[in-house]
């Protein structure tokens, strides 16, 4: 016979609100930015120096985390039109998308 509550029940009927993380989620967070926010000059330097040797790997490595910052296109409405935005990063060596 099975044990427990039954399907779609719970033991604990008020458990975690909704939008609440666990607190290892939480804390894992917290850390991973405390660690970000004490690397961004060596995270600077470092593209810098992607740039000068590799320009094209450069443009990669910002469209790559572009997306983690900005939404991937941008809808405005008017009177029924819509526009999307678009980020495009162009090789001029080689005038080919990257």
């Amino acid at each position: 016979m099975a044990k427990g509550p039954g399907k779609g029940k719970t033991n604990n009927p008020n458990g975690r609100p909704k939008g609440i993380q666990n607190k290892t989620t939480e804390e894992a967070k917290e850390l991973f930015n405390a660690v970000i926010e004490g690397q961004i000059e060596n995270i600077e330097s470092c593209l810098k120096k992607v740039q000068e040797k590799d320009p094209a790997r450069f443009l990669e490595i910002l469209a790559k985390y572009l997306n983690y910052i900005y939404p991937r296109g941008l809808d405005i409405s008017s009177k029924g039109k819509s526009l999307t935005t678009k980020i495009i990063f162009v090789d001029e060596e080689d005038k080919q998308e990257i």
